[in-house]
């Protein structure tokens, strides 16, 4: 007997994490996400609660199914969750998580 997908019991997509590049700056944190083939309409990203989510899908297909993204972090509480912002760019999706104001280091002058 084979193994086969019937088209009543495929997976609605095929979901992968995408790599992930995550710099952290004086000011915040920056995380670059390649997600090829996701339009920024198709992409979802939630934070709170100490999570950050985000999930797109993608015109790609794997071996038939489409694709979906979809990959989480820990945030601390040094993100200001209200001003996170997003941008999306051939293929590669880029979140800014700045730090709250008492979390960005103070140069201090020393006398």
């Amino acid at each position: 007997m084979k193994n086969e997908i019937s088209k009543e019991n495929a997976p609605e997509f095929t979901t992968l994490r995408p790599a992930a590049d995550v710099e952290d700056t004086a000011t915040g944190v920056i995380i670059s996400f390649e997600m090829p083939g996701v339009k920024s309409s198709d992409i979802d990203i939630e934070a709170g609660n100490g999570m950050l989510k985000i999930e797109g899908k993608s015109s790609l297909c794997r071996r038939g199914v489409p694709v979906m993204f979809k990959r989480s972090f820990y945030i601390s509480d040094a993100v200001d969750v209200d001003k996170i912002s997003a941008s999306a760019k051939d293929g590669v999706v880029t979140l800014n998580l700045p730090k709250v104001e008492n979390a960005v280091p103070k140069k201090i002058k020393v006398n």
